[in-house]
């Protein structure tokens, strides 16, 4: 018999969902449900009531055994009679709401009381559903039940589910005997992917974490894709989460299931696209779009005719909403929940605000994969802090007078906020706990706009991070967080700064099956150990591969140059010379990688001016997709004549760029990638420091050498590739900077540019 396992919450909203897709609102939802509203309101109920209650029943439908699943709000058995509580909190006026509104609400309540009446006999329940705002008010529905009517909503909701699920099990049921049949995609593995492909295997199977750091080129993508589906296969783990911080990350993943599916590997793949990126209007605006309006009611056609295709990308999805008229966006992540792998950023795992709630709020058999890993950290600290401006709400606020007047609810809701972020400051400030007050304000803003019928973005955007700031303070956790104060003229932002993500990424992590976490630059192992939360002593392993490549083809010249900030316009004439020598040694491809866009920008116009006939092109800030593409295409094989691109050291081109076949000769590291001190990172080496110089190293030196070695990993790729990177900062000769070098480097050192030429001509005419 087949086995279906489905929670509470998606049974009744595969049916009965309905209305348009309206901004912000279900990012409220993501932002309040199960936290402070329920809190606030379960804390308040009277004695013999228990909250957040596991149900879990077994039912069979259809000769399918459905197990049903879920936490029901509060429950109460007083006096033998059986009560159920349904919360919901809103951003309304609960006295708006009626039980017409969102009939799934109600019937989520309704399948809770029937598995307990299934579970303990019950004959009856009263079912109560209550919509909350967190200013206090709330009202009130409730409705006995027998459990003969509560068994007709459960099958009214669980036959179509089971029909559609049968539809999509046998989808992958045949695809599960591919992914066991499935031949590695390549003639042959490259020296460490067998190991990677074993080390993600065992991760899967064995419900642990595998940190891998492996060298660029090594093939990643194909390795860890490869020891995930066999574990996928096996049953081991489903769905498969590829997550990538980059556009060329999750290119390289499709081109990868794209060979396999050469090979005859079947199954369904997704890439989510960021909203901004797909939307139909080019707004983002849901409020008075056709593509949003009736979304729910609209979109099973829709979803009926995707289990007909097995890849999806941007074009594919776009196609498919265009044709029956719904969001893209929205379609995507429906498609995605009958996906076998999808393919999208990190935030839709870590991000509370926009992580997939089916897969990510309770445990699931999901595996994950982590493409450039050593990103997690930084991108984690982002998506779980939370900062609100004075000059952003300043600039809000002076919009809002113009098109709505000054004395306009939204008008007086901003200016109160602007109060509170508005003060003389002269040194920014770092304290441990948040000031009452500030959360009061900040909450009394969020109640204020969330009443409001707003349609401007930026007014939903500011009033969502609101809320998210509320969250965070009332959940404050000085363990991990510190309160940023910083100067902005005569008005201050203030962050709630996550400065230690680990916890969090942890309990992310053990939330799936298993996960493979992996990167070129983990460099020391330990530290990024630590920051993701993973521990040897819990199961986790962490491997380190060598690179597969012949040491000689590879040479790594570290020139003695200062370019600290104050000597960089003295030493400019040293670092254009060499430079210059590397492009005149050989004709081909090169990358001259600088710290700043100012530092690049002068580079270059003394370059151009010195030889304007040459090919040399630049790096510019904000550069769309379509210009990063014709920027890459530049690179081209055995070019005629030479290229040298100016980039920007951590930026778009210098990571996560994939240039084999000579197409990249080599790449010239001016700086030692060290960031610029800011306060909070100043703050941050003071909280990482064990009171030997750590802080430092953490907050600086590991993330200015990551940005080196990324760098200097797009120039080997291949086992032919030949290439050469030159290290300019006299830094670089520093004991812990030469640590983090990799092992089969092989650094030289070149006195002047006459040497530094006649090692270059013995290196390309001697290869």
């Amino acid at each position: 018999m087949r086995q279906l396992t489905v929670n509470v919450r998606a049974l009744a909203e595969f049916s009965l969902l309905k209305g348009d897709i309206v901004q912000g609102a279900g990012l409220f939802d993501r932002l309040n449900d199960g936290s402070l509203g329920h809190r606030q309101l379960q804390a308040a109920l009277e004695a013999g009531w228990n909250a957040e209650e596991a149900v879990r029943w077994t039912e069979v439908v259809d000769d399918t055994a459905v197990t049903v699943q879920g936490r029901a709000d509060a429950v109460s058995r007083a006096g033998g009679r059986l009560r159920v509580l349904e919360i919901k909190t809103v951003s309304v006026h609960p006295s708006v709401m009626t039980l017409d509104d969102h009939p799934a609400h109600i019937a989520q309540g309704q399948l809770y009381a029937y598995g307990i009446c299934v579970n303990e006999g019950y004959r009856e329940a009263e079912v109560e559903l209550c919509y909350y705002r967190l200013d206090g008010a709330r009202k009130r529905f409730r409705r006995t039940f027998s459990v003969a009517e509560l068994r007709e909503v459960f099958l009214k909701l669980a036959r179509p589910y089971v029909a559609w699920y049968a539809d999509v099990e046998a989808l992958r049921e045949a695809s599960l005997p591919t992914m066991r049949a499935l031949a590695f995609p390549f003639p042959n593995y490259r020296e460490g992917q067998r190991d990677m492909a074993a080390a993600v295997y065992r991760a899967m199977c064995d419900g642990t974490n595998a940190l891998i750091e492996a060298p660029t080129g090594i093939g990643k993508t194909a390795a860890a894709l490869f020891g995930a589906l066999k574990a996928v296969g096996r049953g081991k783990a489903a769905p498969l989460f590829y997550l990538t911080a980059r556009t060329t990350g999750r290119r390289a993943a499709v081109q990868a299931l794209d060979r396999m599916r050469a090979s005859g590997l079947r199954l369904r793949s997704i890439v989510i696209t960021a909203k901004e990126k797909c939307c139909l209007l080019g707004t983002k605006e849901c409020f008075g779009c056709p593509y949003a309006s009736d979304y729910y009611a609209r979109r099973r056609d829709a979803l009926r005719e995707a289990l007909t295709m097995d890849a999806f990308d941007q074009d594919t999805i776009e196609a498919l909403a265009r044709e029956y008229e719904l969001c893209p966006y929205e379609l995507s992540l429906d498609i995605s929940e009958e996906a076998d792998v999808i393919i999208c950023d990190y935030n839709y795992v870590f991000d509370p605000r926009v992580r997939l709630k089916r897969y990510f709020d309770q445990k699931s058999d999901a595996g994950l994969l982590i493409d450039e890993a050593h990103n997690l950290p930084d991108r984690a600290v982002d998506m779980l802090s939370a900062e609100l401006s004075g000059k952003r709400v300043e600039r809000i606020r002076r919009q809002t007078v113009r098109t709505e007047g000054k004395d306009s609810p939204a008008s007086v809701a901003l200016a109160e906020l602007l109060r509170l972020l508005s003060g003389e400051m002269t040194e920014p400030e770092s304290l441990e706990e948040v000031p009452q007050a500030l959360t009061e304000g900040v909450r009394r803003f969020a109640d204020t706009m969330s009443e409001l019928p707003l349609s401007d973005r930026e007014q939903t955007e500011l009033m969502l991070d609101a809320i998210w700031f509320c969250r965070l303070a009332d959940k404050w956790d000085p363990e991990h967080y510190r309160v940023l104060k910083q100067p902005e003229d005569k008005r201050f932002s203030i962050r709630l700064w996550c400065f230690d993500p680990s916890e969090h990424i942890r309990r992310a992590l053990d939330r799936v099956k298993g996960a493979g976490l992996f990167s070129a630059t983990l460099a020391p192992m330990d530290f990024f150990a630590r920051r993701l939360g993973l521990k040897e002593a819990d199961g986790d392993s962490l491997v380190r591969l060598h690179s597969p490549f012949p040491q000689e083809n590879l040479m790594v010249m570290q020139l003695s140059v200062d370019v600290t900030f104050n000597q960089r316009a003295m030493t400019m004439h040293k670092v254009i010379a060499i430079i210059r020598a590397m492009v005149m040694a050989h004709t081909g491809n090169y990358i001259a990688c600088f710290p700043s866009y100012q530092y690049m920008n002068e580079a270059y116009e003394q370059y151009r001016a010195m030889w304007p006939d040459e090919q040399v092109v630049r790096q510019s800030a904000g550069m769309g997709e379509a210009d990063r593409l014709a920027f890459i295409d530049l690179f081209r094989e055995k070019p005629g004549r030479s290229l040298l691109a100016f980039i920007v050291l951590g930026g778009i081109f210098s990571e996560g760029v994939d240039l084999p076949d000579d197409r990249l000769s080599g790449a010239a590291i001016v700086s030692n990638g060290m960031p610029v001190p800011t306060f909070e990172r100043t703050q941050l080496a003071e909280l990482l420091d064990d009171g030997f110089g750590s802080g430092m190293e953490e907050a600086y030196l590991y993330p200015g050498m990551r940005r080196v070695l990324q760098a200097a990993g797009r120039v080997i790729r291949t086992e032919t590739d030949k290439g050469v990177v030159f290290l300019i900062d006299k830094r670089y000769r520093a004991t812990q900077v030469r640590a983090l070098m990799p092992e089969h480097w092989n650094v030289e050192h070149a006195s002047n540019i006459v040497a530094l030429k006649e090692r270059l001509c013995v290196f390309w005419n001697g290869n």
